[in-house]
């Protein structure tokens, strides 16, 4: 807190505080010697009441001494300020505004959106800014942090904002913000954050030693939040798969949140047809309720070969559009072909996995996922590798180094190799080899033995996306059931860099055994992906060496999940076809003759991205805006025709606000906020001007005038009923103590008291001739 005056001069009147001191000193009695008998009984009433009256005349001096000090402070008009620094209210001001403008800011209530409101107040702030004050605002959407030009053009660019998801948030904003403000050349500054107080804002707190770090930044913040917010959400969509084989279906399943009293509402799903508009392919109605995130889930099928964009929407209007729909992007082609190599006699070491992957009714109703091709290993370099898209070996014997290198560098082309590891691998020395490490990601160690059946797969997880289609059973897998006798001991490859400069990854375990090793693992490898299983799934059920009963077992269903989930994932191309904004969407195209080609937002606007041409692949960083893409060049026939689709996350639409002591902490404790305009108002003129302090001490002024009037009242009214006589003789007492104090010891003013005679037992008798007549003398 800071203290300052208007008006310094006026101050001069303290030293009126002399005037009741002189005249107490002036004023005071002069002792009057008196020689008097009998004053013994005096002395001692003036010893009592001298006391008392030199305590009296002291306070009422220090009275009227307050009243003269208080008059001249009230006077000189002191003010009291927030920060502890001299200002005066004509002073300019730099000034930074942080404002939040993520998608949540757009909640309707009252007919106003958040940024209305931060429009409203902003303009009530820059009309009380002095002149020639400093202005900058600053956005969530990261568009930069600098001075305005003028009021006017700080006034516009707030007018101006629009929605956008935010690059780092609101402490990146704030940070930005001091920095620019600690540059300006003005000497107050002054920072005021436009926030709604939600839990999706304030993700991330402020640092707790802010000011500290800026001690010359007076921080505020601004209130914007809706009072009783009601919203309708769609959020957290889900796909069974993003690129699907003719024929076959695909799962759209979305969370839905409600904030409000309970309403019925429908959701639908709808596909974007080539004239640009959505059609709609169904529909569910939904109970809503606060608290109680529900789930709405539909299957989508009979889809053509191409590219097909969606969205999840709900009907009907409400306060936030921006969490009403969610799109989606899916790419429908033929089944990926798949070469599967097994040792002989393929067709019972591959029977389990091609079945699992490939069932002959699908395949007869051309309705599988997958199109097989089984062949011994004898046979594997004999097929030409270009055609299949993803490549299966089943208990792989050792493979000469060249095998490994055409391996590596098919994969490294897109391709997805899925290797179940078993007997036939024979020693850790035959078939680890740096040729096999640089496509495996790590080395054969031994091989570990459970005579019993408490040894079986144990995921830790499910939120890999080979795992994901278990979270819909969960604890419902019963693993336990498919026992694992042997398997082998996997040891990644420690990082490494090699002579060009790239990493060499290690494999990643993304599932493991009840005995803690790893069961599957990953390795990434250019643009393509390996993926390991340390135990096989080639063994007949009636070999009594058999490592494990996965496909073996009663209703192995848990077996055919796992394998088709991890070739699809393996099969399936890194592209970014669902991302959240702001990510950076990565597309393989497959041509190299192309220059660029045209993206399309959702806004309509198309702008050149730029081919790679040495990996074929496109990288757009320009996602901010939710919605689908498209991405083409050329024509209908021999031209290219991809998309994607960008989503908000969740924070941006999060607008629950942040309990009291989540405010503490995430604004710090001894945060400033304000609500309405006239608070606003008045903090800040309490920090630029402060309070003045005039009126209380006038009111305190007025209070001890009344008091030294009770007390000068009090101490010198006269007794009712004391006789005047004895009233004199006090103040005869009075002066005599006076004297006595300020003569001092060595003056002798009242005389010696005079000695006591013994009083006769009866009068003395009268003369004889008293009463007689007498002659009268010449």
């Amino acid at each position: 807190m800071g203290l300052s005056f208007l008006n310094w001069l006026l101050l001069g009147g303290i030293t009126l505080v002399a005037v009741p001191i002189v005249l107490h000193l002036l004023m005071r009695r002069k002792p009057v010697p008196h020689a008097f008998p009998a004053m013994r009984f005096l002395q001692i009433k003036a010893k009592e009441t001298r006391r008392r009256l030199k305590l009296q005349h002291l306070l009422l001096l220090l009275v009227r001494v307050a009243v003269i000090l208080l008059l001249a402070l009230a006077l000189a008009r002191p003010v009291l300020r927030g920060s502890g620094w001299l200002a005066t209210g004509e002073g300019p001001v730099a000034v930074a505004c942080v404002i939040d403008t993520a998608p949540r800011m757009l909640l309707r209530e009252g007919n106003q959106t958040r940024l209305d409101v931060v429009s409203e107040l902003a303009a009530d702030l820059f009309a009380k800014l002095p002149r020639e004050s400093m202005i900058a605002v600053v956005d969530t959407a990261g568009s930069g942090a600098a001075f305005s030009p003028s009021r006017a053009a700080a006034s516009s660019r707030i007018e101006r904002l629009t929605a956008a998801s935010s690059v780092g948030g609101l402490p990146v904003a704030l940070a930005d913000a001091a920095r620019l403000l600690e540059s300006a050349p003005l000497p107050h500054r002054e920072l005021y954050v436009f926030t709604d107080l939600s839990r999706g804002g304030w993700e991330r707190p402020i640092p707790p030693d802010w000011d500290e770090l800026h001690p010359g930044i007076s921080l505020f913040f601004v209130d914007v939040a809706a009072k009783t917010p009601q919203n309708f959400a769609v959020e957290n969509l889900e796909l069974s798969a993003e690129q699907i084989a003719v024929g076959s279906p695909v799962t759209v399943t979305v969370t839905t949140r409600r904030v409000g009293p309970e309403a019925t509402r429908s959701v639908a799903v709808e596909l974007l047809s080539a004239t640009g508009e959505f059609l709609r392919r169904g529909e569910k109605p939904v109970v809503w309720r606060e608290g109680e995130p529900g789930q709405v889930q539909f299957e989508l099928g009979g889809l053509e070969p191409g590219v097909h964009q969606g969205r999840v929407v709900i009907d009907g209007g409400d306060s936030l559009a921006a969490d009403d729909a969610i799109d989606f992007t899916i790419e429908v082609g033929p089944s990926p072909r798949v070469l599967v190599a097994a040792p002989e006699p393929i067709e019972t070491t591959g029977l389990f996995f091609t079945e699992a992957v490939a069932p002959l009714p699908l395949v007869r109703a051309g309705r599988s996922d997958f199109t097989v091709t089984l062949v011994p290993f004898a046979d594997l370099e004999t097929e030409s590798w270009d055609e299949f898209r993803g490549m299966v070996l089943l208990d792989p014997p050792p493979l000469r180094p060249g095998t490994w290198g055409l391996l590596q560098q098919w994969i490294s082309q897109g391709g997805g190799l899925v290797i179940w590891l078993g007997p036939q691998a024979g020693s850790p020395e035959a078939f680890s080899t740096p040729a096999s490490e640089a496509v495996l990601g790590g080395r054969l160690k031994r091989v570990w033995r459970n005579a019993d059946r408490g040894n079986y797969l144990a995921p830790a997880a499910l939120d890999h996306p080979l795992l994901a289609a278990f979270r819909r059973v969960a604890d419902g897998v019963p693993w336990q059931d498919f026992p694992v006798f042997r398997h082998w001991e996997f040891q990644p490859t420690p990082p490494d860099d090699r002579a060009d400069g790239e990493a060499v990854l290690p494999a990643i375990p993304l599932v493991s055994y009840r005995n803690g090793l790893s069961a599957v693992l990953e390795k990434p490898l250019g643009q393509g992906r390996v993926i390991v299983v340390t135990t096989p799934v080639s063994q007949p059920a009636s070999d009594p060496d058999a490592w494990n009963l996965l496909a073996t077992g009663f209703e192995p269903w848990p077996f055919v999940m796992l394998a088709n989930e991890m070739l699809s994932h393996a099969v399936s191309s890194q592209d970014d076809l669902n991302i959240t904004s702001g990510e950076v969407a990565s597309l393989r195209i497959g041509r190299r003759d192309l220059p660029t080609v045209t993206v399309r937002t959702p806004l309509g606007d198309t702008f050149p991205a730029a081919v790679d041409q040495r990996r074929g692949t496109i990288a757009i960083t320009a996602t901010r805006q939710p919605g689908s893409y498209g991405v083409r060049s050329g024509g209908d026939v021999g031209g290219l025709s991809r998309g994607f689709s960008v989503s908000l996350p969740p924070a941006a639409t999060d607008f629950r606000r942040l309990r009291e002591a989540e405010l503490s902490a995430a604004l710090g404790p001894n945060h400033r906020l304000v609500a309405d305009i006239d608070s606003l108002v008045r903090d800040v003129t309490r920090e630029r001007v402060g309070v003045e302090l005039s009126g209380w001490l006038l009111m305190l002024a007025a209070g001890f005038l009344a008091f030294d009037w009770v007390l000068a009242n009090r101490f010198y009214a006269s007794r009712s009923g004391a006789d005047p006589e004895a009233g004199a003789a006090e103040v005869f007492a009075e002066s005599l103590a006076e004297a006595s104090g300020s003569e001092g010891a060595g003056t002798a003013v009242l005389p010696p008291p005079v000695p006591s005679l013994p009083l006769p037992a009866s009068p003395p008798p009268l003369p004889a001739d008293f009463g007689l007549p007498t002659e009268p003398q010449s």
